[in-house]
């Protein structure tokens, strides 16, 4: 799916940007220490993961696929992974919402930030064809400010909202037929954080207003 295609490429280009530059720390190799994540689930329709901090509700008429668990607990890179889909269309794409946590711990220190991990997407994503579009914007979810970059690709269009917190990148990916059919789906979507374990409670790196 759309989130582990990101995810990978993320990867990729960071490992090829820091070979480009000798003075780059490479990223943590899977031997190193990371969290102990689990794959968590899916309760009356609501995503729960307790070692994430994350309780997710998507928004009416998605329902939750399986969640994946990517990588080995304790050591990086590490994903936890979960989509929600719309039902099939027949002339239209399917509306659709993909969450992922990538572990921080993967990055060199420096490349930790909210608007490192944006860059990193807006890379990932031209990689697979989107046109990024010029405006950015923040948005506030589950108590947290997240950087939200819109992206176009033939007839569909997709929002991207990401936020860095402590030990992790919250990355939600919302897809459907055009703008106003995505932000119905963002602003339907609930997000509970648990300011402990999520690492979120308080504003690291906030996105930068624009």
């Amino acid at each position: 799916m759309r989130q582990i295609v990101i995810a990978f490429s993320i990867c990729v280009a960071t490992l090829a940007s820091s070979q480009e530059r000798a003075n780059v720390v490479l990223p943590s190799t899977a031997a190193s220490k990371g969290p102990q994540w689990n794959k968590g689930i899916v309760e009356a329709g609501v995503y729960k993961n307790p070692s994430l901090g994350v309780e997710l509700s998507p928004a009416p008429g998605l329902d939750f696929e399986t969640p994946e668990l990517k990588g080995n607990p304790g050591t990086v890179p590490l994903l936890v992974t979960i989509n929600a889909l719309g039902k099939s269309k027949l002339f239209s794409g399917r509306e659709t919402m993909s969450f992922y946590s990538d572990a921080l711990s993967y990055y060199p220190e420096n490349r930790r930030s909210t608007e490192d991990y944006v860059r990193r997407v807006v890379f990932a994503n031209k990689q697979e064809g989107w046109t990024p579009e010029e405006r950015d914007s923040n948005y506030n979810m589950g108590g947290v400010t997240f950087a939200r970059r819109n992206f176009r690709k033939e007839a569909r269009y997709e929002a991207v909202l990401t936020k860095a917190c402590e030990a992790q990148a919250l990355v939600f990916i919302f897809a459907g037929n055009d703008e106003d059919e995505v932000n119905r789906l963002i602003t339907s979507t609930k997000l509970k954080l648990d300011p402990a374990s999520s690492g979120c409670g308080a504003e690291r790196n906030p996105p930068r207003k624009h």
